[in-house]
């Protein structure tokens, strides 16, 4: 019985699945698509769901030709950049396994060509698979354990989160009851300066409570599971003017300049209106309310055949770089931006809403220099049938 060389027989497997890559990646997605357990890989693209699949197998191969183990350091790395995004496209953990043992099979029948019609052919299939099972043990290992540690720290940031929201509600509830009491003490005052003041104040606390309550319902829909965009065709023309009419007035009380404008072609868009105009809304409310001098300029622009952008520029007080890693998070406000109160929830807001309509959302800001917050959009949301228009 002939005698088989391990080292020679991985560099010839090496070469095989070299060959094959491409064959094998989509035999894998193939696969995965027609696997009902897989239901999230359905809302993916192919090169989204291919992620970091086809450098795993370059590094794979890569191993088996070199016969140095050292050089399987980047294809951990890249096992554990698979577990990560993965989390990030809403993977469950089962989906997460389901799909690589797809992996595990694809290859498995691969490696079984390999080894067809040579001599001692169990032997060589039995190395051979040995081989593969030690990569996708690895790369199930790494992916899962990188996987398990973004669940992990979404946990801690999400109860971190509420207890931001308990501490701000409850802050505002005391400043309102403070506010009541004071009334009450004033019913029988004689003071008519006093009483004047007072209500003033209830006025403001009780229209700031307005808006926090507002702005938590506005969040609780926008994460709600049964939220859906409701597209539809307008002209970003007209939003424009109606965003400009009511927030000019706005801006020019408070001594700031705003502008608005349209750059490149936009023609119509295809999305849910209203909530692009809660997404500008937000922004530039924001603007104002953080430029005590200066100007706010809103700007929609034309990205490219298949994008828009709403842009937000202001020159106001600006967002420090440690400020800048958490604004978009629930409830968070930045502490020496300014004395004017908000709920921390709007930026939350404009981040779930972009979300929703499968946009980005990117900041640049300098603290003092001001921010642009630019939303980028697709011009037609979800799939259009364009007979129907």
């Amino acid at each position: 019985m002939e005698i088989i060389d391990a080292v020679q027989l991985r560099s010839q497997l090496g070469a095989f699945l070299a060959e094959r890559t491409g064959d094998i990646v989509r035999s894998w997605v193939d696969e995965v698509k027609k696997d009902p357990r897989l239901t999230t890989a359905d809302r993916l693209s192919d090169h989204l769901l291919e992620d970091h699949i086809p450098l795993l197998l370059e590094d794979f191969i890569q191993v088996l030709r070199s016969g140095d183990e050292e050089t399987g350091i980047g294809a951990k790395w890249n096992a554990v950049k698979h577990g990560a995004e993965r989390w990030g496209q809403g993977y469950s953990y089962k989906e997460l396994v389901w799909e690589i043992y797809r992996l595990r099979r694809v290859l498995f029948d691969n490696v079984r060509e390999f080894a067809r019609g040579k001599p001692n052919e169990l032997d060589v299939f039995s190395l051979a698979c040995s081989s593969a099972d030690s990569f996708l043990n690895e790369l199930e290992c790494r992916s899962v354990e990188k996987y398990a540690e973004e669940s992990e720290t979404t946990v801690r940031l999400s109860n971190e989160a509420r207890l931001r929201l308990i501490r701000t509600v409850s802050h505002e509830l005391r400043n309102l009851l403070n506010s009541v009491g004071l009334a009450s003490a004033l019913l029988s005052s004689d003071d008519p300066e006093s009483i004047e003041f007072m209500r003033g104040n209830l006025d403001r606390n009780c229209g700031h409570m307005k808006q926090v309550l507002d702005d938590l319902l506005d969040l609780s829909l926008i994460f709600s599971r049964q939220n859906v965009a409701k597209p539809a065709w307008f002209d970003p023309r007209s939003l424009l003017k109606l965003l400009e009419a009511a927030h000019r007035p706005v801006a020019e009380a408070n001594g700031v300049i705003f502008r608005s404008s349209i750059i490149g072609e936009l023609g119509t868009i295809y999305t849910d209106e209203l909530r692009v105009r809660q997404i500008a809304e937000n922004l530039v409310s924001n603007a104002i309310k953080y430029t005590p001098t200066g100007e706010v300029h809103l700007r929609f622009e034309g990205v490219s055949t298949n994008d828009w952008a709403i842009v937000v520029e202001d020159t106001g007080l600006g967002i420090s770089e440690a400020d800048r890693q958490h604004i978009f998070s629930e409830y968070y406000q930045v502490a020496s931006a300014s004395p004017l109160r908000g709920s921390g929830l709007g930026l939350s807001i404009v981040s779930g809403l972009v979300d929703l309509l499968k946009g980005s959302i990117s900041l640049e800001s300098e603290t003092n220099r001001g921010s642009v917050f630019r939303v980028v959009l697709p011009r037609i949301h979800g799939v259009l049938d364009l007979r129907a228009q």
